[in-house]
């Protein structure tokens, strides 16, 4: 059994952003601002490309007394802090992340997840794309859409693999709609989405137990 990271193994890995689409009753500048600004210390291809997309300066925004979040494996999101800028006015919490980490945030606050970014998240997803959701303060304001590439020849590679009697499993923290699109686009036999470390570990032992040899590379 041969496991596969998604992202630059299977995939070319340089995923960019190509579409915001802000839910109902959000203004498009005020989502296009928070997702730069969610973006400031994302140095990834994807990080970058939201930016540029954009194109909105952004050495225009204040960021004075701001902290920025990392992403990790656990959250599967990231994001900026900023202080609040006046009397009375609130901190501003942005994130930017995965359609379930980001909706279990805003429904744990007591919001509701608007229907329609559930929507685009699915049309996104079923078409091949990541899907990244923003909120502000714990409050849904839309989805950035990001596409990346199959590397050429992988699905006769993956062909030769099986006629070799090696299982290939694509692992990646997308969610099951978009890693069945490149599971099947890309011919994998097996895929796990939405996965964390742990989970390919699990997925590992199992297969060990099964008798099988598995190697893992990403």
């Amino acid at each position: 059994t041969l496991l596969l990271d998604k992202t630059g193994t299977i995939t070319i890995g340089n995923r960019k952003a190509t579409n915001f689409y802000p839910a109902n009753g959000v203004d498009a500048a005020t989502f296009t601002e928070a997702c730069v600004l969610s973006s400031l210390a994302d140095q990834t291809p994807e990080g970058k490309s939201i930016i540029e997309l954009a194109k909105l300066d952004a050495n225009s925004f204040n960021t004075n007394g701001a902290r920025f979040i990392e992403f990790t494996a656990e959250t599967r999101s990231s994001g900026i802090d900023l202080p609040a800028v006046g009397t009375g006015l609130p901190a501003i919490k942005i994130r930017k992340g995965a359609f379930d980490s980001i909706r279990n945030m805003v429904t744990k606050a007591g919001n509701s997840f608007p229907a329609e970014t559930e929507e685009d998240v699915r049309k996104i997803s079923s078409n091949g794309g990541t899907p990244l959701v923003v909120c502000q303060n714990n409050v849904a304001l839309g989805v950035i859409e990001l596409q990346d590439i199959i590397k050429p020849g992988i699905q006769e590679r993956f062909e030769r693999l099986r006629k070799m009697g090696v299982k290939t499993v694509m692992v990646t923290g997308d969610n099951p709609l978009t890693a069945k699109f490149i599971a099947e686009k890309a011919g994998v036999d097996d895929f796990i989405a939405e996965a964390k470390p742990e989970d390919k570990m699990n997925y590992i032992k199992q297969e060990q137990q099964g008798g099988k040899l598995v190697a893992m590379m990403g």
